[in-house]
This record gives structure tokens, sequence and C-alpha cells, in this order.
């Protein structure tokens, strides 16, 4: 339409209306921005998080890739016919790391009450877990080449004069070794009166 044949108020109007556009323009180019920037700023956190996690991930995997390598010894050990009053049947086992990582030991459990353990590392000394005392909380590492010792106590006399014959009890410790993450060691043994 020529703008020289439009009454002054159509002039007016379509100048209002044009400025109207480019203000509208302008709001969403301004939206546009910040969208464009809220959504670079949710990309930048994203990939920072899983970075973050992949890192984090990859690190626990390296702790526990094979890393660390148990080897128990002996794995089983044959305590022979014990009486009730004999007292306290006791046996150390090793608990050697043949890895290149620390061996994370972070559980230990038995499988009856009569049975209880503890693992020493250094100079360091575990509390004594039983069957109903599983280590949730409790954790400690044998660096490469170094051994630690699981000292188990069996009393032959727990479960009274029924308790009798031969018996096996397995001590259970969850590891990092991810050959092995639960391993065994048990006593055979067998109570009389």
């Amino acid at each position: 339409m020529d703008s020289q044949h439009l009454t002054k108020k159509e002039r007016y109007l379509l100048r209002k209306q044009e400025k109207e556009e480019t203000r509208i323009k302008k709001i969403r180019q301004q939206k546009n921005k910040k969208m464009f920037f809220i959504f670079l700023v949710v990309i930048i956190i994203v990939s920072l998080a899983s970075v973050s996690v992949k890192y984090f991930l990859n690190r626990d995997q390296m702790d526990n890739q094979g890393s660390s390598k148990i080897v128990l010894s002996p794995e089983e050990y044959d305590a022979g016919t014990v009486s009730m009053i004999d007292g306290l049947v006791k046996k150390t086992y090793q608990v050697k790391n043949d890895g290149q990582g620390d061996l994370k030991i972070d559980s230990i459990w038995t499988s009856c009450m009569c049975t209880t353990a503890h693992l020493r590392v250094g100079d360091k000394v575990s509390s004594e877990f039983g069957m109903h005392t599983k280590s949730s909380l409790w954790s400690e590492k044998i660096p490469p080449g170094e051994i630690g010792y699981l000292d188990v106590v069996f009393d032959p006399a727990f479960h009274g004069p029924e308790g009798t014959g031969f018996m096996v009890r397995e001590i259970y410790l969850s590891t990092n070794d991810l050959n092995n993450e639960q391993v065994t060691v048990r006593l055979l043994i067998n109570v009389v009166k």
C-alpha cells in the first residue's frame, strides 16, 4: 500500500504497529538470548555432573578392578577332636594381599554364634565379630604385599551337651577383590563331651 495515499491517522497507526512489532521482536530476541543462556548453563552443569560421576565411578573401579588380590592361608583348618571341657579353640588365618592396590576388608561375620573373629593389620585390631555382629560400618585396608591376621575363636561348650559331633564353622569376609568379593575360611572340629 502506498504510504502517501494514507491518512494521517492510518500513517500514525502504521508507525505504531511497526514500533510494536519492533518492540515485540526485541523482546523475543531477549527471551531467546535468555533461553539460550539458560540452556547453555544447564548443558554445562549436566556435563560437569556427568564428568564428576564418571570420575568417581572410575576412581572406585580403579580401586576395585582386580588391583587387590586376597589370598587366605589356610582356607580350611581341621582342629581335630576337642572336648567341651578343653576350653576355647583358637586359630589364626593369614589374609594376604597379592595385588597391586589396597585390599579392603569391609565386613566380617561367622556362620554360628559359637564362633567369633577379629582382624589384625599391623598395630590395628578390629572389634570382635560374630554371626549377629556383621561389621557394616567398619573396614580395614591391607596394603599390597602385606599380611593381616584373622583370629578365630570357637567355643565347644557354647551349645551345651547337645552340641557334640562333627561341625564346620565358617567365617566370611567381604572384600574389594572383584574376583573374590566374598571369601570364606572354615574351621572343622569334632566336639565331644
